[in-house]
């Protein structure tokens, strides 16, 4: 099967390509820095092409950033989806795989672990582009026959995941001598980079319409991920809990019957992982 994916390059991009390879697909790589010029119309970004398929990562990821500049997060994850919709049809791709987020059930949720039927709520302006881009691949599917998938992610992490994130921040201040955690309480739902490239993967050859939870199931305090890289790294934690914490916790039965997908990594061992890789990062050559 050819594949095309946008945002290629990005932290999870790099990790689909590689799965999707690896399972014999043929993968189209697209990725740019998010641009007016360039979101205004992504079809003019590459030839038109014959593809099966498309992997939809290309995003303005950050809640806060998004925040900041909502025009900007309004014209990448919502017209951006728009055009490589169009161009998904326009390159004869029959199907359609969307990376959304868990973020869409709010933080916290009314129940957990939370499935798919859960009531979506727009609660920030990336909320909202995010549920916007499953609506439009809705649209598309209804209107046009293209058949597609939504991942809602929970906490993806991973080697090279770029600082601004959770884990790459405390990595930062553990080696800067020290973790200061506010919030130690709040709990999040973590999977790690390669099993969730593994659910693209499964998404993309399967016949399956509509949203699907991508997540470990297992709810895990910040605190408890700050303590493991604390301690590899030989500093003091300081903990402090939050006044009203939140969780989130993944209920990943339809991923499971739907996919064949459970995750493979455990947070002890998906840390491990990450501790390696930034610490031979600093070894000087």
């Amino acid at each position: 099967m050819r594949v095309l994916v946008t945002g290629s390059e990005g932290f999870l991009g790099k990790h689909v390509c590689v799965a999707l390879r690896e399972r014999g697909h043929d993968v189209v790589r697209l990725d740019s820095t998010p641009s007016a010029e360039i979101v205004a119309d992504i079809t003019k970004a590459m030839p038109r092409m014959n593809v099966d398929a498309v992997v939809h990562l290309a995003a303005l990821a950050s809640p806060d950033i998004c925040t900041r500049n909502p025009e900007l997060a309004v014209a990448v994850n919502v017209h951006g989806t728009h055009q490589v919709l169009r161009l998904a049809l326009e390159s004869g791709a029959k199907k359609f795989v969307f990376s959304s987020s868990a973020h869409v059930y709010d933080i916290p949720p009314r129940y957990m672990p939370t499935d798919e039927c859960h009531p979506l709520r727009l609660n920030n302006v990336y909320t909202t582009t995010k549920l916007l881009g499953e609506q439009l691949c809705r649209l598309f599917y209804e209107n046009h026959g293209l058949s597609y998938t939504t991942l809602r992610l929970y906490n993806a992490y991973g080697p090279g995941q770029a600082e601004g994130y959770f884990i790459p921040d405390q990595l930062t201040k553990a080696r800067a001598g020290k973790i200061e955690l506010r919030g130690s309480d709040v709990t999040k739902d973590w999977v790690y980079a390669t099993d969730v490239a593994a659910a693209f993967v499964r998404a993309v050859e399967s016949q399956f319409v509509g949203p699907i939870n991508i997540g470990s199931g297992i709810e895990t305090t910040l605190r408890a991920i700050s303590l493991i890289i604390a301690q590899a790294y030989e500093v003091e934690l300081y903990a402090h809990p939050a006044a009203t914490p939140s969780r989130m916790q993944c209920d990943g039965r339809r991923a499971e019957r739907v996919l064949g997908w459970r995750p493979t990594i455990t947070i002890e061992e998906g840390l491990d992982a990450i501790i390696n890789h930034a610490q031979a990062q600093s070894i000087p050559a």
